[in-house]
């Protein structure tokens, strides 16, 4: 299990992490790679490849573990990660299923702010390549990558009450590398049962290609939640993890008569 764009495991994940653990399943949660408490640089990066690199590795991890079946083995990710996740689940990897929350395609998603493309534009004519910008931008037309669905008001408010290591902060040299994932064109190749949560009133990561190219995709599964992409989280956090509980009930099989909640620190 790993978060989205910028964002940290203290940010809801702990309390995915601890239902699926009560629901039966031994749950690992981590930080991408250069976010919150994993190491590695540089820091606030959020290279696809890298990022995709950790799920194989956790994946692998967790598969050497004798309290875990390897053979049972789910992944779940949720906006960018859930993108990731989509495109995992196309791989000849050892997982029996996955589960992709609010996920990013990669297609149709909103315009950037404004401010966002001056700057970009500025920093390409300067050739800084350590130069950052905010994850969030409370403006539409400022500086920021993500303002959709009030993403500034829900990043600062869970950092301030429950997530202080995470920064409103990314690096531009991977931004590029995360704009150009298209999850999308891996949907249609996915190699085992893949279950979409998906929120039509999602405006930052918008479902609808999504929902289109899964009517015709038999191992994907679509369930739709009420409100926009963070209201996953918090007012639908039943509605979205109980679906995820009840996919992996119907796709893993435990070997292990006792779960456990492992909270992993990436290493670089």
């Amino acid at each position: 299990m790993a978060h989205g764009l910028t964002a940290v495991k203290e940010m809801f994940l702990d309390s995915y992490a601890e239902a699926f653990a009560q629901a039966g399943f031994t749950a690992m949660v981590y930080d991408h790679f250069g976010f919150g408490a994993s190491e590695g640089e540089p820091r606030q990066s959020p290279a696809i490849s890298i990022q995709l690199q950790g799920y194989r590795d956790a994946t692998a991890w967790l598969g050497r573990q004798q309290s875990v079946d390897a053979k049972c083995i789910g992944l779940w990710g949720s906006s960018l990660s859930g993108g990731e996740v989509i495109t995992l689940a196309s791989e000849e990897i050892p997982i029996a299923c996955a589960v992709a929350q609010v996920p990013n395609l990669g297609e149709g998603s909103p315009e950037p702010p404004k401010g966002l493309l001056a700057e970009l534009e500025n920093i390409a004519k300067a050739a800084r390549t350590d130069a950052t910008l905010p994850a969030v931008t409370e403006d539409a037309d400022g500086v920021g990558v993500m303002f959709e669905d009030g993403a500034f008001a829900w990043f600062t408010r869970v950092a301030a009450e429950r997530a202080p290591n995470w920064r409103n902060e990314i690096l531009v040299s991977g931004l590029s590398e995360a704009a150009t994932h298209r999850p999308i064109d891996d949907l249609s190749r996915t190699r085992v049962p893949l279950l979409l949560i998906v929120a039509p009133g999602d405006q930052l990561t918008p479902p609808g290609p999504a929902l289109i190219m899964a009517a015709g995709t038999p191992l994907v599964t679509v369930v739709e939640i009420p409100g926009n992409h963070f209201d996953a989280y918090e007012a639908g956090f039943l509605a979205s993890c109980g679906p995820a509980i009840d996919w992996f009930h119907a796709h893993l099989v435990s070997s292990v008569g006792t779960a456990r909640h492992l909270s992993h620190q990436q290493q670089e």
